[in-house]
């Protein structure tokens, strides 16, 4: 079992989490104009507002608040509260380029939480709301995250599971191994199942093969070394050289002043952009 740590302050820490990781390993530059760059003038990071990414964080947002309040909530409050947060999101904001575009992306949302509303008793009993999770890779490096949610089986045990609004099967199951590393170093208790739901189509979870846990902590410690010696290096090269992968053409083009500023996002310190889909 993964032990859990004492709190220590680390300065100037590398936070790693896994979509922190994905990017670094599809592309170094990109991992580094998403994650490393800042705006000269706010000082904040940039982030390109895109419809899947909005769905499936109000989607998250809605099946969080329903658990928060003890899974009392009803199906018509649980809709209200996404009806209303969607309404932030609108047009631009939220990554639609069009209205018919935002109706269909609304309109699965809907039907995902509908899913799970009537599926929800496949589920444990739920450990209490908690802030991101951490655990001290080495001096520097933070590992981070917040699994959706993580339940506690009959004989003490922890399950980790993810929510997913997307349409394709996730075949990395690297997120649920960093969360079950999290869970395991935080709540001290072993973790002993891992899966999926996919609320776009299936009534009930995917439990996927949990592999040793420690081993999996070993590798992040691997990939996260080649991460601190690109930062010592400063070197960010893109997979595709001069001509640039289609993550690091998006971000250069709003650096470049191609984007439209939609806001900022205060929690997360990012500046939000529209980038029309045919810059």
């Amino acid at each position: 079992m993964i032990a859990k740590q004492k709190y220590r302050f680390v300065k100037d820490a590398l936070w790693v989490s896994y979509t922190g990781l994905k990017d670094f390993t599809n592309c170094p530059r990109s991992y580094y104009l998403k994650n490393r760059y800042r705006d000269p003038k706010s000082g904040y990071r940039l982030q390109i507002a895109a419809s899947a990414m909005t769905l499936g964080s109000l989607v998250h947002d809605a099946i969080k608040w329903y658990l928060q309040t003890g899974r009392t909530a009803s199906f018509d409050e649980v809709i209200k509260l996404y009806r209303n947060r969607w309404l932030k999101y609108q047009g631009k904001r939220g990554g639609f380029a069009t209205r018919k575009e935002e109706g269909d992306f609304g309109k699965r949302g809907l039907d995902m939480l509908d899913n799970f509303y009537k599926n929800k008793g496949i589920l444990e009993k739920n450990i209490p709301a908690y802030d991101f999770l951490r655990y001290w890779l080495d001096d520097k490096a933070v590992l981070t995250g917040k699994a959706d949610f993580i339940g506690e089986l009959q004989d003490g045990s922890l399950h980790v599971l993810d929510f997913k609004t997307g349409t394709k099967d996730q075949d990395d199951l690297t997120q649920l191994y960093i969360y079950g590393i999290l869970a395991e170093s935080n709540f001290e208790k072993p973790v002993s199942r891992i899966s999926y739901w996919y609320l776009d189509r299936d009534s009930a979870v995917k439990e996927a093969v949990l592999d040793s846990l420690e081993g999996k902590l070993e590798w992040i410690k691997g990939k996260v070394k080649v991460i601190e010696e690109a930062l010592l290096k400063n070197e960010w090269v893109c997979i595709k050289g001069e001509n640039q992968c289609s993550e690091c053409k998006k971000y250069q083009a709003v650096i470049d002043g191609k984007g439209q500023f939609q806001f900022s996002d205060e929690a997360y310190k990012k500046d939000i952009y529209f980038l029309d889909p045919l810059s």
